[in-house]
């Protein structure tokens, strides 16, 4: 079973590695997105250009802090990482 993990600790990690928050400052920057999709699960979007590149970044940031990073893409939607914490 995978322990609670939340969008503030993912957020956390990734700006400590250097990481833009997209959602921080008073205007509009591209970076990361994270969002609280269950208690255990976080989901993680790039807004900006070089999507795919930023989230192999992430993805590697948070995977060397432990963490499950699962690549997700359904139909007609964004690319994302489903982030858990084992």
């Amino acid at each position: 079973m995978t322990s609670r993990t939340t969008a503030h600790e993912i957020a956390h990690i990734l700006a400590e590695a250097g990481h833009t928050d997209a959602t921080t400052g008073p205007a509009w920057t591209p970076g990361y997105r994270a969002v609280q999709a269950s208690p255990r699960t976080v989901r993680i979007w790039h807004d900006g250009p070089g999507e795919q590149e930023h989230l192999g970044r992430y993805t590697e940031t948070l995977r060397a802090a432990g963490y499950t990073v699962t690549a997700e893409q359904g139909a007609e939607k964004r690319p994302s990482l489903r982030v858990t914490h084992p």
